[in-house]
């Protein structure tokens, strides 16, 4: 979730600047706005580093009110769900949560990190639904980190293969409601598609549960492929996908991606110090304690 340089390539300088309307000038000058702003809420002890505020920034469109708007969020979203983020470092991901998230090591179509999540392997008697969801923020704040997921973006493939409909009652809607909400309003990062693919009726339940969270934006976003790759492959190419969706590119790597992972450690454990403290957190805790027991 740090230690990236925040300089972009020619090619994501290039969306910054016709997308975001980013310049070195406007670049210095919003940072300056948005840290004047911090200053101003002592109530929120929030990383101020350049190269994390600037996250924030890009994924706004530089309007420095919805940047502050959206780093208030991340941190009210990291304290309301205590089982998600008390110990929030890569280290502590068991392996069968490991096993069901990994990032592509190519790029696709647009420049995009791809995130993968073979969701339907999820066994819940052997890993239980909050520390699947504690994984998949880990990923998310890898992702984060990096500059072209705040200027081209990121994509998502989540593969519903073998998800049975014992497992959406295994599921926790109140923390599944935080994690829409973190990403929509949360994560500074350009959501630019999420393509579900095998997916099958049992899906579809899980679907009707969380739809009502979606705003119209994120739900614009959502594409649905099934057993069809064609339209998949137009975002994330052929030639980096593995076999089973479509490719022909190399496996899925589970234990290289969590290497690389464990390698940001220290940035994790650096984060982990900033948030919202005092009663302001402890309102927060006692707002969303039955949001983090719920379940079906």
């Amino acid at each position: 979730c740090g230690g990236k340089n925040g300089t972009l390539s020619p090619q994501l300088r290039r969306i910054a600047e016709e997308e975001l309307g980013e310049t070195d000038s406007r670049r210095t000058e919003a940072l300056a706005e948005l840290i004047q702003l911090l200053e101003e809420e002592p109530e929120l002890n929030a990383r101020k580093d350049p190269d994390f505020l600037v996250r924030f920034i890009r994924v706004r469109k530089y309007s420095v009110e919805a940047a502050l708007k959206t780093l208030r969020n991340y941190y009210k979203n990291r304290a309301a769900c205590p089982s998600i983020y008390e110990e929030f470092v890569p280290s502590i991901i068991k392996d069968t949560a490991r096993s069901l998230f990994t990032v592509l090591p190519d790029r696709d179509a647009h420049g995009r990190l791809t995130l993968v999540v073979t969701m339907g392997r999820w066994m819940p008697n052997t890993l239980p639904y909050h520390e699947l969801q504690q994984a998949s923020m880990i990923c998310f704040e890898y992702m984060a980190a990096d500059p072209s997921s705040q200027t081209a973006g990121i994509s998502i493939i989540v593969d519903y293969n073998e998800f049975t409909a014992d497992k959406v009652f295994s599921c926790r809607v109140g923390l599944m409601r935080r994690a829409v909400e973190f990403l929509q309003d949360c994560l500074p990062v350009r959501m630019k598609g999420l393509h579900i693919v095998r997916q099958s009726y049992a899906f579809d339940l899980l679907f009707a549960l969380i739809r009502p969270f979606m705003k119209k934006k994120l739900v614009d976003r959502i594409h649905f492929h099934g057993m069809n790759f064609d339209a998949l492959h137009e975002e994330v190419p052929a030639s980096i996908l593995p076999e089973e969706y479509g490719g022909h590119g190399p496996p899925l790597d589970f234990e290289g991606f969590w290497k690389r992972l464990e390698k940001e450690e220290p940035s994790y454990v650096e984060n982990n110090r900033y948030g919202y403290h005092g009663k302001t957190q402890l309102a927060m805790l006692e707002d969303n304690e039955e949001v983090e027991i719920t379940a079906l």
